[in-house]
């Protein structure tokens, strides 16, 4: 009986630090936390360049061209910082902006 209980406790302990390394460890980085960012940053600027007067596309485009420049920049430096399942997420989620932003501005 002491030999069960003995097992219960190491397997119930054992289980509360594999959840809490598993917890701790699934949260948000930095990294991915400011990529996400640009990607709104981005999403909301091709929103704006998509109901902007012709005056303000050229500002704009700019702006989203610089904003893409800075995605390949931080996707080489941070790539290996986050998963690879959330930066392909991340980076299909940048593509479909880029497309988005290439018709419209195609449309110009």
């Amino acid at each position: 009986m002491l030999k069960i209980r003995s097992n219960l406790n190491f397997v119930v302990v054992t289980a509360a630090i594999v959840g809490l390394i598993f917890l701790v460890g699934c949260g948000n980085s930095k990294e991915k936390e400011q990529m996400t960012a640009l990607i709104q940053e981005l999403g909301a600027a091709v929103q704006e360049y998509a109901k902007a007067e012709d005056a303000q596309k050229a500002e704009l485009e700019a702006k989203i061209n610089s904003l893409m420049e800075k995605w390949t920049e931080m996707k080489m430096e941070m790539g290996e910082e986050i998963t690879p399942q959330v930066l392909d997420k991340l980076d299909s989620e940048f593509q479909k902006l880029a497309k988005e932003f290439k018709t419209l501005s195609s449309k110009s």
